[in-house]
């Protein structure tokens, strides 16, 4: 990828429709940060980023929705150094969200990075995260903690990301609509829908919120088309004496997403639209249903910090036709968490001290059936219960050493408790009943200097511990019950040196430096006698290595470029793979699948001086190629495309307008959005869609 032809993609556009400055334009501070005054809800205190040792971002609203069509988390954090997602444009198995190469491995949903909405847990106590329930167009601000998180929120946590709604209490009622179109296809055969209702309204001191909203896709690919729909409720209310409730109860329903798999590379270049036989022959899908609920009340104290206790539940049914197998998936899970933030003793430079306790508890009801054309057969293939309890003591303490100089140190202990009991017990069929114990000591030591106001330097190392997922341990390649017993936990530390800062108003910039040393990384493989049935195993060592670079920049009034560049040297340290039909295959020092080694987002928000209310954005991503297997030398090619947005936003009347129109993958760019790693028989191709042109309005009215 050449990036001066990027930069010229991107800048020529707004050129084009610049002019000399006529009349004073509103600043554009979406992005601006000011250090001090902010604080995160991802590092489990209440310090200031200024004070954080880590690599946080934080994604405002117009980052995330504006004139987007709020498919997928890519369409924000892309935007993020660090993190990659690779979109399947597969709503079967949802996106391939990694940050610094953790959850990389993920064949469906989300794996090895800790997801929170609203501060209600995403993922699941087996370290597995579900996003059925989350509705992007509705979302306010996306926290980003990228590096080892173990030590504050347990098992899963390469990295945290916390979204949060958090609607402005509205004055008396208040309504926004959102409605978006488009078509894709190479002939633009088809077409996609999206609408969403939201309604604000005052309860007695606080306030209620009630959104509504229903995707219909039409994919671009053969046998790719879903139906999802989300209802998602907020209520805030004082209790009166300091304390503050806000629950949330969400119902996502899905009863149609294609699988259209992936291809093979004859296949790619024959026919980039088509799926393979067998996911048509299987009606390769799911149709799934999801409900959460959950309540925070929290209170603040006078001296600075706070208390919160968090109750959550959760409710799955999956029905998922595969091409090895029908599943049937009925879910439950539910968990605490109770946390004190309190200064020990008095004065500018009293530590901060925060405890808490994790617990989650998960119950699978899990039936495999021979698949009949998309229907369960009368034979099964597993039956079994499995539990998963997940308990988690932390404390962590941020100590003043002076006004400027913070230290960090925090300490956790997780116990992974898996159970499993076989129901399909025979005199031919052994009962494969057990439990698996997993446990670890995380612990955490940061260093956060501050010599100027609008400046932060910083140093951490951490740990983190991620287990198999229930789904992971019971897909063995013996094909017995049970669970796997020779999959182990994954165990990394990180260390990392980074600073961050802001150009006053004019912008923002971070860079940060990390290595991540990980024993017993799992890895994601198939085997030909079960197609596309992923299984797993460990690695004995790996080391992450990379160089992240973001910022943000006013050029002129109302012109503003963003950039993110990330650097991933990932490479398998100590790797010696013995397959079935060849002699073992040392692969110490080669490049971990799946993860480019070079990535660049930019994008070019434009408001001209002239035409008040108008803005354009030009937004390109790049990568570098991608390998796919872990021992032979394919890779996908390098890519880049581009995104342009132009709308216009202002009053009518008492109403609230924003029309836009949108092309993504303008210049219609043939490339790979996903790869599946180490796939059998050639199917590692997952090809993203041509061009795409939509176009949206978003109404409000109230107040």
């Amino acid at each position: 990828m050449r990036g001066r032809s990027v930069l010229g993609c991107l800048l020529l556009p707004a050129r084009c429709l610049w002019g000399p400055p006529a009349l004073a334009q509103q600043a554009d501070t979406g992005h601006a940060i000011t250090l001090p005054a902010v604080t995160v809800s991802t590092t489990r205190s209440t310090l200031p980023l200024a004070k954080v040792p880590l690599s946080v971002q934080i994604l405002d609203r117009s980052q995330i929705s504006r004139g987007r069509p709020t498919w997928g988390l890519d369409e924000a954090l892309g935007q993020v150094p660090g993190v990659f997602v690779a979109n399947r444009y597969n709503f079967s198995l949802d996106q391939r969200i990694s940050v610094r190469g953790f959850g990389s491995r993920s064949a469906f949903a989300v794996r090895g990075v800790k997801v929170l909405v609203d501060g209600i847990p995403q993922t699941l106590p087996d370290g597995q995260g579900q996003l059925t329930n989350l509705e992007l167009g509705d979302v306010d601000r996306i926290e980003v903690l990228r590096g080892s998180a173990s030590t504050l929120f347990g098992n899963a946590s390469g990295g945290v990301i916390s979204i949060w709604t958090d609607p402005v209490p509205p004055a008396g009622v208040r309504e926004d609509v959102r409605v978006l179109a488009g078509r894709s296809g190479r002939a633009g055969s088809r077409g996609w829908n999206k609408w969403q209702s939201t309604t604000g309204f005052r309860v007695g001191g606080g306030s209620a919120q009630l959104m509504v909203s229903r995707l219909s896709y039409d994919g671009e690919r053969d046998h790719s088309a879903a139906d999802l729909r989300n209802l998602n409720t907020r209520l805030r209310l004082p209790l009166g004496t300091g304390w503050s409730l806000a629950a949330v109860a969400d119902v996502g329903d899905d009863p149609r997403a294609d699988n259209p798999g992936a291809l093979t590379l004859p296949e790619l270049q024959a026919n980039r639209d088509s799926a393979p036989a067998i996911n048509l022959s299987s009606h390769a899908g799911k149709d799934v249903t999801q409900a959460q609920g959950g309540a925070t009340v929290r209170h603040p104290f006078a001296a600075g910090g706070e208390a919160a206790v968090t109750l959550f539940g959760f409710a799955r049914e999956l029905k998922n036709p595969t091409t090895f197998a029908y599943i049937d998936l009925s879910r439950r899970a539910y968990g605490a968490r109770i946390s004190l933030t309190r200064p020990v003793g008095q004065g500018r430079f009293a530590p901060q001290l925060s405890t808490g306790i994790d617990f989650q508890r998960q119950r699978d009801d899990r039936l495999n059936f021979d698949n009949n054309a998309g229907r369960p057969d009368t034979t099964r293939s597993l039956d079994q219960l499995e539990h998963v309890t997940e308990l988690g003591p932390f404390v962590q303490a941020a100590i003043p050493l002076a006004a400027r100089v913070t230290v960090t140190a925090g300490l956790r202990y997780d116990w992974v408790h898996f159970q499993v009991a076989d129901r399909l017990v025979s005199t031919t069929n052994p009962d494969d009943s057990g439990d698996r114990l997993m446990r670890a000591l995380s612990g955490s030591l940061g260093l956060a200097v501050t010599p100027a106001r609008e400046v932060t330097l910083y140093a951490n190392a951490g740990s983190s511990f991620e287990t198999p997922t229930t789904t992971e341990l019971a897909n063995r390649p013996d094909s017995a019950g049970g669970f796997n017993p020779t999959l182990d936990p994954q165990r990394a530390w990180t260390y990392e040196v980074g600073a961050r800062g802001a150009v006053g108003s004019r912008g923002d910039w971070s860079i940060a430096v990390f290595q991540a040393d990980v024993t017993d990384e799992l890895i994601s493989y198939e085997v030909p006698t079960s197609p596309q049935r992923r299984f797993f195993r460990n690695v004995g060592s790996a080391r992450h290595r990379g160089l992240e670079l973001g910022g943000g920049l006013s050029l002129l009034s109302g012109l503003r470029l963003r950039a993110a560049y990330t650097y991933s040297d990932f490479r398998y340290v100590r790797f010696v793979f013995s397959p079935d039909t060849s002699p073992p295959r040392v692969l110490d020092g080669r490049a971990l699948p799946g993860i480019p080694m070079h990535a660049l987002h930019l994008t070019v928000h434009a408001e001209p001086p002239g035409i008040r209310g108008t803005w354009l954005e030009v937004e390109t991503t790049g990568t570098s190629s991608t390998l796919v297997d872990d021992t032979l030398s394919l890779r996908t090619s390098p890519w880049w495309t581009t995104n342009v947005r132009l709308g216009w936003s202002g009053r009518i009347g008492g109403a609230s307008l924003e029309p836009f129109v949108a092309a993504n993958n303008v210049f219609n760019r043939l490339y790979v959005g996903s790869v599946v790693i180490n796939a059998a028989r050639g199917r590692y191709y997952e090809p993203a869609p041509g061009r795409n042109l939509y176009v949206g309005l978003s109404v409000g009215a109230g107040r």
